[in-house]
């Protein structure tokens, strides 16, 4: 029997543990000269002093000791200060597929940032955006963890730069927020409760974290607003403490959210007093703290409280110098005693009035605004560089994306048309999406780039047709009145400023207002009409699809929308971005991925269809690429081996055009359900008409590990490798994992 027992064993395939290696070098990037100057300082501070290093975004310089002044700010696609650039909102720069122009675009922020006094930002937003109803899913990049990791990496990279010009004096420090996993709410509510298991915290929400800690380095993590099954996230040790640094090796700072570390007790109701919210979220690692500046000299937790208690002996010193001490590590990395004004601007009246708030309260209060900062004295050349505006431009274009083209009745030829109408609320007015200054430089209208386009060649006759906020009939009769003078109708439909942004949530997705009766309105005049969507969050448009024979998706395109669009619609342009979100057909098909687990039931529902209006990954092209000769290096791998898949892809189209190439992995049987499909490499290639590429994709170890009983594994057995043009139109292959 024992024998037996043996043998049995000895057949038995066991899972691949995985275990990766943690470098924390490169966080901070300090000599020993400078690591010595850092504690020195500490060793110089009072408590007071060490205390004042721990407000974020309002003033922390230390003019007794000449510590100088970190600025933080916002950057989600752009600064948001005057005459900055604007480039596409995060979710439709993301929609471009394309790592090294957002690395390019981040660069270009982060030297308008430090051109302007700023030298740490709260971006980028690496929540996996799977509910629609969320106000703040324009912020996010993708339903999908790999594609928000490798989109996330990139504007890092770019923000904070790398090798030798990390954190040089055009580079900023990065904050990856909101940790962990506020995109996916209960009810779509912002900031409300989320509970989920630790295998879809591991497996969905943290990989994006994990890559900006392990391959970008991020210099920063903010907290998120919520309580994570049970927990604020605030106070969470075991996000912050055991996953963020003991796994995954983070070595950085971490910036409290709006009021956070207050609200821990005066909304979540998580801790009974300041004594106690104040140690736990210092014993969590949150180092620094963001309130409104209309609460911060009388309900901040990190000034006069924080200053009490330490030298109560109630928190232990060493909490506050071990917060201090990062953002002296920051100061010291980023040489801010090497700018024009170290130490910010002089004091504001608010600042006088409110001077005895605290020590150095001179340079302690700010505007929401960001007005501490000390701009560069060659901040406006910086700003107005047209480099950034022709980057914004490029950005535009690779991020639009053609969903429908019924006939070929796009792109039009520019003498085409004698009277095209340009009709909707977002036409002609400046749609930029949140968190995004209020004065840009410039802004391109859908209907300015239209007109300019066709120059002599026609007329653009407009109509806004409705109001989002408040529409009415006439509006849409006066549209109507405008189209039938015209052979053609471009419609701009989308969100506005307030139905998508922060704390803004929704309990539909349809076109906010009366747009959809508008679509109605124009599609029953009989003319051709061509959809442009600029807007924030999936809408339900299965009407659209349904019955508009052309439609071009931009999210929020920035400063150069009009632009971009005109390309597109006249052909200047070859449409080439790809949904990276699932596009539901109605709200109540949210939450919506593509990534879903292997259900237990095929599903049906009583009268629709259950499939999306858009998947993942769609997006068409004026020309067509073919796709074949799908095949692996070898059929059979092992732990430490690599095997590439090869696929040949063809533009067998009249025109030039770029292909987003994607390969998808599904784990055929495993100890856990395991998702239908999960994204795990893509590329972007440019196609003459005629012309054949190969592209090859590696696939490792990790990309066939889940996450299994606090440990990253892969199991031998059987895996079918799939690419194709989105997460539909697959061919396949298929490999084996051995012992």
């Amino acid at each position: 029997m024992r024998l037996i027992k043996v043998l049995l064993l000895s057949t038995i395939s066991l899972p691949v543990i995985h275990a990766y290696a943690q470098d924390k070098t490169g966080y901070v990037p300090l000599s020993q000269k400078e690591k010595q100057k850092v504690e020195q300082l500490l060793n110089q501070m009072t408590v007071e002093e060490k205390a004042h290093q721990l407000a974020s975004f309002y003033p922390n310089a230390d003019k007794r000791l000449n510590v100088p002044h970190m600025q933080a700010g916002e950057s989600l696609h752009g600064i948001v200060a005057p005459g900055a650039t604007t480039f596409p909102q995060a979710i439709a720069i993301a929609s471009s597929w394309d790592p090294a122009l957002v690395e390019r675009v981040s660069g270009a922020i982060a030297s308008e940032a430090r051109a302007l006094g700023i030298h740490h930002v709260y971006t980028p937003m690496l929540g996996v955006v799977r509910d629609a109803r969320w106000g703040r899913f324009e912020e996010g990049y993708s339903e999908d963890p790999y594609l928000v990791s490798k989109i996330g990496v990139a504007f890092i990279n770019g923000l904070q730069g790398t090798g030798r010009f990390r954190f040089d004096k055009n580079h900023v420090v990065a904050t990856a927020k909101h940790f962990v996993a506020d995109s996916e709410p209960l009810l779509g509510a912002n900031g409300a409760a989320v509970e989920i298991s630790l295998r879809s915290l591991h497996e969905v929400h943290l990989p994006p974290f994990r890559a900006a800690v392990q391959e970008a380095h991020v210099g920063a993590i903010m907290p998120a607003h919520h309580s994570l099954n049970g927990v604020p996230c605030h106070i969470n040790t075991y996000t912050l403490n055991d996953v963020l640094r003991k796994e995954y090796g983070f070595d950085g700072l971490v910036v409290s959210d709006n009021n956070d570390i207050r609200w821990v007790q005066d909304r979540l109701f998580a801790t009974e007093n300041r004594e106690e919210t104040i140690r736990k979220s210092l014993e969590a690692g949150v180092h620094t703290e963001l309130a409104f500046k209309q609460t911060w000299a009388d309900k901040r937790m990190y000034g006069p409280p924080l200053v009490a208690l330490v030298k109560s002996g109630k928190v232990p010193m060493k909490l506050l110098d071990d917060a201090a001490r990062k953002v002296l590590e920051f100061k010291v990395a980023l040489h801010l005693e090497n700018e024009e004004n170290p130490m910010g601007k002089e004091m504001t009246q608010l600042q006088k009035e409110t001077k005895n708030a605290d020590v150095n309260a001179d340079v302690f209060f700010s505007q929401i605004d960001g007005s501490l900062s000390s701009p560069r004295s060659n901040y406006k050349t910086v700003l107005n560089n047209p480099a950034h505006d022709a980057l914004a431009l490029e950005a535009a274009r690779k991020s639009i994306i053609l969903l429908k083209n019924s006939n070929g009745l796009l792109p039009f030829k520019k003498d085409q048309f004698k009277k095209i109408a340009v009709i909707g609320p977002n036409a002609d007015t400046i749609r930029l999406g949140t968190y995004s200054t209020q004065q840009p430089k410039h802004f391109i209208t859908v209907r300015q780039g239209i007109e300019k386009a066709i120059g002599e060649n026609g007329q653009v006759l407009y109509a806004k047709g409705t109001d989002i906020q408040h529409p009415n009939a006439a509006q849409i009769q006066a549209a109507v009145t405008v189209a039938n003078q015209a052979e053609v109708i471009v419609l701009v439909l989308g969100d506005d400023d307030k139905t998508v942004m922060e704390n803004v949530d929704r309990d539909d997705i349809n076109l906010p207002g009366a747009q959809d009766d508008l679509m109605k309105a124009m599609v029953a005049t009989g003319k051709p009409v061509v959809l442009v969507l600029l807007h924030g969050r999936p809408a339900a448009i299965q009407y659209a699809k349904d019955n508009v024979p052309a439609i071009l998706d931009g999210w929020f395109l920035g400063q150069e929308t009009g632009v971009a669009v005109a390309e597109a619609i006249f052909g200047d342009l070859n449409p080439s971005g790809k949904l990276t979100v699932t596009y539901p057909r109605n709200v109540g098909q949210v939450p919506a991925f593509y990534n879903s687990l292997i259900p237990g039931r095929p599903r049906e529902i009583w009268n629709a269809a259950y499939d999306p209006t858009y998947p993942f990954g769609y997006g068409i092209s004026y020309t067509t690429f073919k796709y074949s000769d799908l095949k692996l290096s070898k059929s059979e791998m092992v732990a430490v081996d690599t095997v590439y898949a090869e696929v040949k892809i063809q533009n067998t189209g009249k025109v030039k055009g770029d292909e987003i190439v994607q390969l998808y992995i599904r784990d055929n049987v495993s100890s856990l359900a395991r998702p239908i499909k999960e994204l795990k490499g893509f590329k972007r290639i440019t196609l003459e008409p005629g012309a054949v590429q190969t592209v090859t994709f590696p696939i490792s170890l990790r990309a066939l590990e889940f996450w299994k009983d606090g440990k990253w594994i892969t199991e031998p057995g059987a895996f079918t490798i799939m690419v194709g043009p989105n997460s539909v139109d697959l061919t396949n292959v298929s490999l084996k994992l051995t012992q």
